[in-house]
């Protein structure tokens, strides 16, 4: 009897993944005969490939201890933290031997369900191998990490309209108020199983037959093809490869709607024949090329090359606008052939020793090395420069707006940095989305210095007596909630007062707004009594949180709007000692 294609793709997966993960699967705690003990084998082997798919460059072994997989799993198969990618990633395994199965309702409802206990901390509810991992997550929780939640199935790859709404519904739960989409589900079916099985290696991408225009070769010291390549090759690898083909750059892109992206996405539709002039370029590591016989030795107008193993290192904003651009419909694969970007191909072979350390060194230098920022810009800015030389004349302050390692680690009470000037000024501002976003993203505010943003807390209305006595206030407040923070009595508490201080001490600043619009400059021992607004705030936003939001996460609490604009109105919410319900 012949087998069915998706039997002998069934057989194909199982004989894989038992090769890579098989000889590292505990399965201590499964009992039955040795047909059963492999098909727990072949699931768990399932769950840790998930995990190694998302974090390419961790070792199978450790993908394999990853798996947490048992009677008392509550639905999570394997649970990985990366804190050098700064990603989660919760997996749940389904092996389905016909190949041909759809994914079941129930099933999947019960993985999202175990996902938001994760997200609200319930690990009483998970055993003693995902809590294993306990500590990683709470670091996670509190750096923001983004989370992968993957349901990986040996089945067939249409989803139910069924599927389809339960992902959307809890995308929308789980990133309630968070821009920056922290959890996104990944669904990986047999096809896809198998695709990625195929390649030598689970972070490979091999681009054939790329079209490099005008380029040049250099030999030495690593050899390297440089050149130009058009927009349209650019989106139809974005479209193969997501952002997997950024695997090894430092970051991923920095969202559609930063001022960077909106920049370049606006070139790229209104005026594509000045991109090449506008942008910076891409710059990719490859493990090997070769040139087509059909290049021309003499001619270097337009050649085509084969990469192995290539992977962005610099250039993930131009890369993702213009794949995200092409996606959605805002051009097209015609309009992008006009649209030149600068391009580096540089080969680093790692079979040859010591080129593990040359490519990180590359890798770094490119997204590092005189690296100029959108804060760095801001020493140019008419405004910074008029404030600069009017605080300098308030004796002996001194505004420092330029950038350097040495400023940050001066602790003279009469020196300003910009980093202390943002603080300050946006707690003065009693804005809560410009709270929640130096809370989440600071980065924004200096990413172009005629936006709204910037430029609704750095403007000419800005004098030097009210930037040093806000400066002088704020770090009263920052030294009290530092005393603060060191006498709570648990971790839930001392995350409140952590990631609440800046509206804490923009509470200090609604209360203080006499003090503020003083014309002079208040001597730093003149300053108000901020100890009891610091400390009736802490409490009663301890007390609300805790009658209200007891599993939320504090960082993330505090980077959303809604939230932050509770705790700045906390009185309004507080009627007779009484907490009153108020959904945000």
């Amino acid at each position: 009897m012949t087998n069915s294609p998706r039997e002998v793709a069934i057989h194909a997966m199982k004989r894989k993944l038992l090769r890579m993960y098989g000889d590292f699967i505990d399965l201590s705690n499964v009992g039955g005969n040795d047909a059963n003990r492999e098909v727990v084998k072949v699931t768990r082997s399932l769950a840790a490939f998930a995990v190694n798919y998302f974090n390419y460059d961790v070792e199978p072994r450790v993908c394999a201890e990853s798996v947490c997989d048992g009677s008392d799993d509550h639905c999570i198969d394997a649970v990985y933290v990366n804190h050098d990618k700064k990603i989660v990633c919760l997996v749940q395994s389904k092996l389905d031997q016909s190949g041909s199965g759809s994914i079941s309702r129930n099933e999947f409802g019960d993985f999202t369900n175990s996902c938001r206990d994760v997200i609200l901390e319930r690990y009483e509810l998970f055993n003693a191998r995902f809590n294993r991992f306990k500590t990683d997550i709470e670091r996670a929780f509190d750096s923001s990490y983004k989370f992968k939640l993957v349901y990986i199935y040996s089945g067939a790859g249409e989803l139910s309209s069924d599927i389809n709404r339960i992902v959307s519904d809890r995308l929308s739960e789980f990133n309630a108020d968070i821009d920056d989409g922290a959890y996104q589900f990944e669904l990986m079916n047999l096809d896809k199983i198998n695709s990625i099985l195929s390649r030598s290696t689970l972070g490979s991408i091999n681009l054939d037959d790329v079209e490099v225009l005008q380029y040049g070769i250099t030999e030495h010291p690593l050899p390297s093809i440089h050149g130009i390549i058009t927009g349209d090759q650019l989106a139809q690898w974005w479209e193969m490869y997501s952002d997997y083909i950024l695997e090894k750059n430092i970051r991923g892109g920095l969202g559609l709607n930063s001022d960077v992206n909106v920049s370049i996405k606006d070139t790229l539709v209104n005026n594509p024949e000045m991109f090449w002039y506008y942008n910076n370029g891409i710059t990719v590591l490859v493990d090997a090329y070769t040139a087509s016989m059909r290049n021309a030795s003499s001619r270097r107008e337009s050649g085509r090359f084969n990469f192995v193993n290539a992977s962005i290192i610099n250039g993930a904003q131009t890369v993702t606008t213009i794949g995200n651009a092409y996606l959605n419909g805002d051009v097209s694969i015609e309009h992008l052939e006009s649209v030149k970007v600068n391009v580096r191909f540089i080969k680093v072979d790692p079979s040859i020793e010591g080129n593990r350390d040359v490519s990180l060194n590359v890798t770094i230098a490119n997204n590092s090395q005189n690296k100029v920022t959108g804060r760095d810009f801001v020493s140019k800015d008419p405004v910074q420069i008029a404030l600069r030389d009017s605080v300098n004349l308030e004796e002996p302050y001194k505004y420092e707006i330029k950038r350097s390692g040495d400023s940050e680690n001066i602790t003279d009470p009469y020196h300003i940095n910009m980093d202390d000037a943002l603080n300050a000024l946006v707690c003065s501002s009693l804005i809560a989305r410009n709270l929640a976003l130096l809370k989440s993203n600071r980065g924004r505010f200096f990413e172009s210095l005629t936006s709204p943003l910037y430029r609704n807390v750095f403007n000419p209305s800005l004098s030097s007596v009210f930037l040093i006595n806000s400066i002088n206030l704020y770090r009263k407040c920052l030294a009290y909630l530092r005393v603060v923070e060191d006498s709570c009595d648990n971790g839930r508490n001392k995350k409140i007062a952590i990631h609440g201080r800046l509206v804490f001490i923009a509470r200090v600043f609604k209360a203080n707004r006499v003090f503020l619009n003083s014309r002079t400059v208040i001597d730093i021992d003149d300053l108000p009594p901020v100890e009891e607004i610091i400390s009736s705030s802490f409490s009663m936003t301890n007390s609300y949180i805790s009658m209200h939001y007891q599993s939320s996460h504090m960082p993330r609490f505090f980077e959303n709007i809604g939230k932050v604009e509770l705790v700045m109105n906390i009185e309004q919410h507080i009627t007779q000692g009484n907490i009153v319900s108020q959904d945000s």
